[in-house]
């Protein structure tokens, strides 16, 4: 009897060992950290007639490093830091002179994500504020290279929304493709212009 007794303890034990330790591999809460790469497509509207003579780049490299809170299967906080790459301007070639503006983006935001567990699992929606700073820098130049060039930059606040897909390749890791639009990047901006943006993701998430 006292043989079977310690049986069946042990037994118990392993189980609520082994539940235990399953319940922390498949947890569906906690934090996780990621990184994503991609593309930027700049959407630049403004009201200088100069600037609509002059050869336009919007697509850029964007980078974008998270951490974030998952506090049950559907619901996370996350907080992250992007940077995007250059949007460039250039002017027609007048009297052996251009004119070249470029901007960059640097940019905090915190999000909501809803991620759906039924219907389409994997499927994710997201809604962030941002604080965002586009560095300008203006360069006149000529055919021997020499120009005058001055800087300046814009800050303020905006907003994101963005869906996508997330798939777990393990336990631990998973693999997250993703389209954001960021609005009002730098805030408002003098005269009534604007600077918002298409950005296109993919990137990994590892989850503790």
């Amino acid at each position: 009897m006292k043989t079977i007794r310690l049986l069946t303890a042990g037994l118990l034990l392993a189980a609520s060992a082994a539940s235990a330790s399953a319940q922390a591999v498949k947890s569906d809460s906690g934090v996780y950290v990621g990184i994503e790469g991609g593309m930027t497509t700049y959407l630049v509207s403004t009201n200088e007639p100069l600037f609509r003579q002059w050869s336009e780049s919007k697509n850029a490299g964007a980078l974008r490093a998270l951490i974030g809170y998952r506090f049950n299967p559907n619901f996370a906080l996350e907080m992250s830091y992007l940077s995007l790459g250059d949007y460039e301007l250039s002017s027609p070639k007048v009297n052996d002179r251009r004119a070249k503006l470029s901007a960059n983006t640097d940019l905090f935001d915190l999000s909501v994500i809803y991620k759906f567990t039924q219907f389409v699992p994997g499927f994710y929606l997201k809604a962030g504020a941002m604080n965002s700073t586009v560095s300008l820098q203006y360069n006149e130049e000529t055919s021997s290279g020499r120009g005058r060039g001055r800087s300046a930059s814009q800050s303020g606040y905006g907003y994101s929304l963005g869906l996508g897909y997330e798939y777990d390749l393990t336990p631990h890791l998973s693999a997250n493709a993703g389209f954001t639009r960021l609005q009002r990047l730098g805030g408002s901006w003098d005269d009534g212009d604007s600077v918002n943006a298409n950005l296109y993701t993919a990137g990994l998430k590892y989850r503790f």
